[in-house]
């Protein structure tokens, strides 16, 4: 049975903020409860936390700056006259916001529960030939 980019979407959506939900649950039980090794003292989630925040930070910042030059911009009319610049600084912002999504749903978990880097790598690969493939039949569907 084939599933819509929007059931797709929606499923990765809830996945995240399923998972989402659980660390800020484990946080929440383990802060109430006075335990004394909590999750946020393991090194790699606070490092990952760390770096998604970075990320975030720096997606947001680049984000109003490429919005501010692409406002103050006045766009040439002539022949291939594509504001190019500001179609790449948003593909770079949108390739840090996926890596940290990624970073966290992946990586993360795969930290915390110890699943060898093979394991990972071949799930990895499966998602990325899945994408590749349904953005491919949204295309010809759309064609």
């Amino acid at each position: 049975m084939p599933i819509s980019f929007r059931e797709l979407f929606v499923t990765f959506a809830l996945i995240g903020i399923f998972v989402f939900a659980g660390i800020a649950f484990i946080v929440k039980v383990q802060t109430d409860n006075d335990v004394g090794d909590t999750i946020l003292k393991n090194e790699f989630i606070n490092r990952t936390y760390i770096n998604l925040e970075t990320k975030l930070n720096d997606s947001r910042l680049q984000t109003q700056t490429q919005k501010q030059s692409f406002e103050s911009e006045v766009p040439e009319r002539g022949f291939g006259s594509l504001i190019i610049f500001a179609i790449i600084g948003v593909g770079q912002s949108f390739t840090g916001v996926v890596m940290g999504i990624y970073n966290v749903l992946i990586v993360l978990p795969a930290e915390v529960l110890n699943i060898p880097r093979v394991v990972i790598g071949v799930l990895t690969s499966i998602i990325i030939v899945s994408l590749v493939l349904l953005i491919w039949r949204v295309y010809r569907a759309g064609a």
